[in-house]
């Protein structure tokens, strides 16, 4: 039985236990699509992806998840997907390319937060601190705290309300300013510190989930303890940023082609299957059990394939 029918069985399956109707397949994945996924992973897609691709590019937005209540990914989110896990690989040496260039959006970024101190009404001259510290990134901003003097504390710092209307727009600016340095400097957020005399010191950091975060890889070493890998193809999705799908770069103790569970809240990662197919055959012959939890619409189908690795 091809691997193109047994995903019809599980579709069909699904149908006749769920109440719910199931998402729409899209007609066939069209070849220009694969040649970017197959740009972004630096590699061929495996001929089971191709052949299940070949059938139908996953699926629309309207229904459940064809897949035990899970999306079947389209490849526009594949490929937003592999972009967001490239623009997440960092630099061996992190050096911003053009100085000069950066240096009037840094000028922009610190003239607002400023604008937001206190000055001295008749002079228009900065009054009554010392420094300011803040962080922003194109998503979020820190601060400004206000520290009165050289000596204030943390915990004796001030803090300034900023207009949310006004803070979109020099987010914007910070945002633009990531993007002209990434080619050299990939950070994810500045933190600044501005003092009343003008002068200022500003750093460029980085967050380093795949450190930050306890990852697991169950067999050990079988698969890389990132947070994002360019050669993981998610095919299967939940919808809340968690995927089932192929490794392409397993670790020492994996095979190239292994399926596995990755995403936002997944710390803990298994080897669910040495490929595709053979996922199919196991959660069809799981499906066919009495009370099986796969037909449970409550379920998550991550929690219930990770119970049946570990039984």
């Amino acid at each position: 039985m091809s691997i193109t029918k047994k995903f019809q069985n599980i579709i069909s399956l699904q149908n006749s236990y769920d109440d719910e109707p199931s998402g729409i397949l899209n007609p066939p994945i069209p070849s220009i699509d694969i040649e970017k996924i197959e740009r972004l992973i630096e590699d061929k897609l495996p001929s089971e992806i191709l052949e299940l691709y070949g059938f139908a590019n996953g699926q629309d937005d309207a229904g459940n998840g064809v897949f035990f209540g899970h999306s079947f990914c389209n490849s526009a989110e594949i490929i937003r997907h592999l972009q967001l896990s490239r623009k997440s690989l960092k630099p061996e040496t992190a050096e911003v390319p053009d100085p000069k260039q950066s240096e009037p959006l840094i000028k922009e970024i610190i003239d607002f937060y400023v604008g937001y101190a206190p000055k001295n009404k008749l002079f228009g001259l900065q009054k009554s601190w010392h420094k300011m510290k803040f962080s922003c990134s194109p998503q979020s901003s820190g601060g400004p705290y206000l520290y009165s003097k050289e000596n204030t504390t943390d915990n004796d710092r001030g803090i300034l309300d900023i207009d949310i209307d006004d803070l979109r727009k020099v987010l914007k600016i910070v945002e633009n300013l990531q993007e002209m340095e990434r080619n050299g400097n990939q950070w994810d957020e500045l933190e600044f510190t501005v003092y009343s005399n003008g002068l200022y010191e500003v750093e460029r950091s980085s967050y380093d989930f795949d450190n930050q975060i306890p990852f697991t890889s169950t067999p050990e070493n079988a698969i890389q303890k990132k947070y994002f890998h360019y050669k993981w193809l998610p095919v299967f999705s939940d919808s809340g940023g968690n995927y089932i799908g192929i490794d392409l770069d397993p670790d020492i103790n994996g095979t190239k082609g292994q399926v596995i569970n990755f995403g936002r809240d997944e710390e803990d990662m298994f080897v669910l299957a040495e490929n595709l197919e053979q996922r199919f055959d196991k959660l069809l012959a799981e499906a066919s059990k009495p009370e099986s939890r796969l037909v449970d619409s409550e379920t998550h189908l991550h929690d219930v394939v990770i119970e049946m690795i570990k039984a």
